[in-house]
């Protein structure tokens, strides 16, 4: 009996260790619209341009497009009012998928 209740003791103290601690969610908006490359985005946070201030690069699956959002809030609240693509030579780099 004790060996039962240490176990039950021991499992509930393992569950309530492992318990996710989940973070309040927010949608990212540009120019007051949501940010919606549709699935698979991947995002990456960085001071793109040197400015001090942590941008938003965001690849697209179906196109392979990359996106730059410049940062013109905070670091704390960042602000994306535009975007555009990321280029070499004029030309968007994209990258395929599959």
């Amino acid at each position: 009996m004790k060996g039962l209740i240490a176990l039950t003791l021991l499992a509930t103290g393992l569950a309530m260790a492992w318990t996710p601690n989940w973070l309040p969610s927010y949608e990212l908006t540009c120019a007051g619209v949501i940010i919606d490359v549709g699935y698979y985005a991947a995002p990456c946070v960085v001071d793109w341009d040197g400015d001090g201030l942590k941008d938003l690069v965001l690849g697209q699956f179906a196109s392979g497009n990359i996106r730059f959002y410049k940062n013109e809030g905070t670091n704390s609240s960042p602000v994306f009012n535009s975007y555009s693509l990321i280029q070499a030579d004029g030309s968007p780099i994209t990258l395929p998928y599959g």
